[in-house]
C-alpha cells in the first residue's frame, strides 16, 4: 500500500513541479473595447499587443497542496478502514440475533418421526356395456 501511495504522490507532484515556471503569453486585444483576446494579430486592425503573465503556483503552494492531499488520503483511508470494521461488526451482530438458530438436539427416547404420503386411489373407469355400444348405431 505504501509503495503505491508513494508512486501516486510522485506522479501528482511531477506535473506540479513542471508548472512552477513563470510563463508569459503574447496576446492581441481586438474588437470593441479590446474584449476579444487572440494569440494572432487582429484582422484589419493595427491595435497594440500586450503581454499577460500567467499565474503559476509557487513551490510553497505546490508543497502545501501535496501535503494537504497526503493528509486527506490518510484520513480517507482511516475512514474507510473504520467503515469496514463497523460493517463487519454489524454483520456479526446481525448473524447472532437473526441468523440461523439451531434446533435443540433430539432426545434419545423420541425416534425420528417419518410420515409417508400415499397417492390417492383413483377409481378405474367402467367399461361400457355391450348393449349401450350397439344401441348407438
Amino acid at each position: 500500500m505504501k509503495p503505491l501511495l508513494l508512486v501516486l504522490v510522485l506522479a501528482n507532484a511531477l506535473p506540479a513541479v513542471a508548472q512552477t515556471q513563470v510563463r508569459q503569453a503574447h496576446v492581441y486585444r481586438c474588437g470593441p473595447e479590446g474584449r476579444d483576446l487572440r494569440d494572432s494579430p487582429c484582422p484589419g486592425d493595427n491595435s497594440g499587443s500586450s503581454s499577460i503573465a500567467v499565474d503559476e503556483p509557487g513551490a510553497a503552494d505546490t508543497r502545501a497542496a501535496r501535503d494537504r492531499h497526503l493528509s486527506e488520503a490518510k484520513q480517507a483511508a482511516a475512514v474507510a478502514a473504520a467503515r469496514r470494521a463497523s460493517d463487519a461488526e454489524a454483520r456479526h451482530q446481525r448473524s447472532q440475533h437473526v441468523g440461523l438458530q439451531t434446533l435443540p438436539p433430539p432426545t434419545p427416547e423420541s425416534g425420528p418421526q417419518v410420515t409417508y404420503l400415499k397417492p390417492p386411489k383413483v377409481a378405474k373407469p367402467k367399461k361400457p356395456s355391450a348393449a349401450a355400444s350397439h344401441s348407438d348405431r
